[in-house]
């Protein structure tokens, strides 16, 4: 047990270390120039998630579950990626992220997928999260419907979330362009 928790301390480090690297890497790259931001953007935001739950997901395995894991993206990127529950269609995650946006109009995009070991991961349902519809400041609870955009009448099962949107102030913009940097703070409950 204690080697257990030992891998997970490291995983963590390692984890933020990485963050820390994503973070310099924008900042060495970023351009200095305004023309490229909206005159009525007021700047950054700050977007807490939790990643709270699934509920009656499909089953992609032969023995009628899944091994479900969850990815956010923004702008086309991955900014977050959960930790996979095993042999579960109602998998409760209780995971955090913190995510550093620049526009609103780009959706919150969580997909679903099935972890295969050696093979390629099944889709499970996706769903998004439209930004310009949060309340700022104000603690959100989220339930989000899963589809397939191939069977869109198919019922794939529920995201849950928690969500926080936060205006960030003007250093921020100073420092990134048009990129949405990632905040992990993995496997707090």
């Amino acid at each position: 047990a204690h080697d257990t928790f030992k891998l997970k301390k490291l995983k963590e480090t390692i984890n933020l270390i990485f963050c820390i690297f994503l973070i310099f890497q924008k900042i060495n790259t970023a351009g200095t120039s305004n023309a490229d931001v909206p005159l009525a953007d007021p700047g950054m935001y700050q977007l807490d998630i939790t990643l709270r739950r699934g509920q009656s997901l499909a089953a992609r395995d032969r023995g009628g579950t899944s091994d479900p894991y969850v990815k956010f993206k923004i702008g086309g990127k991955e900014v977050f990626r959960s930790k996979i529950i095993h042999k579960n269609l109602n998998p409760v995650w209780e995971e955090k992220a913190c995510i550093l946006v620049e526009h609103l109009r780009e959706p919150l995009y969580i997909k679903v997928f099935d972890y295969d070991f050696g093979l390629q991961d099944d889709f499970m349902g996706s769903a998004f999260l439209d930004l310009t519809q949060l309340e700022l400041n104000r603690p959100t609870d989220v339930t989000l419907t899963l589809k397939d955009p191939h069977y869109p009448d198919h019922y794939l099962g529920i995201i849950l979330l928690s969500v926080i949107l936060t205006p960030k102030e003007g250093e921020h913009r100073d420092v990134v362009r048009n990129r949405t940097l990632m905040l992990r703070k993995c496997y707090q409950k």
